[in-house]
Formats: C-alpha cells, structure tokens, sequence
C-alpha cells in the first residue's frame, strides 16, 4: 500500500482540462494506492473558481461591448461578420465555464468519496501562525500562507505514518517544487512527482 498526496493542483488540473492523466488516476484509482487531500484544498479550488468566473464575466462583458459597437457600423460587412464571430464567442465562453463547473464539482465529488481528507489541526496551525508572525523568513513556501499550511498538513500526516512509502504530486513548482521544500519531502520519506504522466509512469514500474 502506497499513499499519494495532492493539493489544490490536482483538482484544478482536472477542473480545467489541463491533466488528463490526473482525471483517469482519479476515475481508476488503484486499489494499493491511498489518496490523500488536505481539506483547505477544496476551499482554495471553490476561491480560485469564483476568480475563473469573474475572469470570464469581465471577458463577457468586454464582448458585449465589442458586439454592441460592431452592430452599429452598418456600413462595414466585415464589422457584421464580427458581430457573428464575437456572439459565438460569447457562447463559448459561458460553455467552457459550465465545463470546468462540472468537471471541478465531479472532481471534488469523487474524492469525496475515494480519498482520505488530511484535516487541519490546531498543532500545524499554531505553528504556520507563530511562523508567519514571529519569523516570517523561516516558512519554506515565502508569501503563501495556504501553501505553507497545505505543505505542513501533509509533512505532519506524513511523519505519522511511517510504515507507508509516500508520494506528493503538484504541478505547483512555483512553491512545491522550491529547494526548501524538497529538502523537507525526503526527511518525511515523501517522494515528489511535479507530472501526474510521470506518477504514473513510477507507479507502473513498481512492484505493486
């Protein structure tokens, strides 16, 4: 038995079509492999949805600008053909957003049901709290107090269970992939995979 940590990443990956590999290892999870979440993941992937629909109301709304001022250059056929070209844009654009609705609530809904949930304690978050306050320099993750405590959930989790081997995956090498945050993985005997395709690729040369 294996367990494999993921963060925000993996949902989102999934959410926006960006990790297709992410959505088949979630949709066929191998029965040796444990997949664990911390919880404020799921509300960092709800906050960065919210920002995706804002995103694209304000695209929404500069299209129906650009519609509006194209309708009214009755002399150009060319502003017409825009006016066609930019009301199928606007469709496709309330489309895609109902997409990654659907595939980020899917998402969170299967690991609901096929994952372990890592639950915030009040020991790890005393302890981002006091860091961030006292000796803000100390965090391994600099500016990102989520990602610190998303990263402390699972090295927390990760020293008391020892006796499985471990992987943490996110495609987060902006903050996950820091050298401080390597040298932390191997000291809780966490291995990491910034790729799902390279997880699996691991996962498919073991002997499991």
């Amino acid at each position: 038995m294996k367990i494999l940590y993921v963060e925000t990443n993996f949902i989102m990956g999934i959410a926006q079509g960006q990790d297709l590999a992410a959505s088949e290892l979630l949709n066929k999870t191998p029965n040796s492999l444990r997949i664990l979440i911390p919880n404020i993941c799921f509300l960092e992937a709800l906050n960065t949805l919210e920002k995706e629909k804002k995103d694209r109301y304000e695209f929404k709304q500069e299209l129906n600008k650009q519609i509006n001022k194209a309708k009214r250059n009755i002399a150009s056929v060319n502003a017409q053909n825009a006016v066609f070209h930019l009301e199928q844009t606007l469709i496709l654009n309330q489309a895609t957003l109902n997409e990654i609705n659907y595939r980020l609530y899917d998402a969170i809904d299967k690991l609901i049901d096929k994952a372990e949930i890592i639950n915030l304690n009040g020991y790890v978050l005393r302890n981002i709290i006091e860091q961030n306050f006292i000796e803000p320099e100390t965090l391994p993750i600099k500016n990102d107090i989520l990602d610190n405590l998303i990263l402390n959930c699972i090295l927390n989790h990760a020293d008391l269970n020892n006796q499985f081997e471990k992987i943490f995956m996110s495609s987060n090498t902006n903050d996950f992939g820091k050298q401080e945050v390597q040298e932390l993985l191997p000291r809780s005997g966490i291995r990491y995979f910034s790729r799902t395709q390279d997880f699996l690729g691991w996962w498919q040369s073991q002997d499991n």
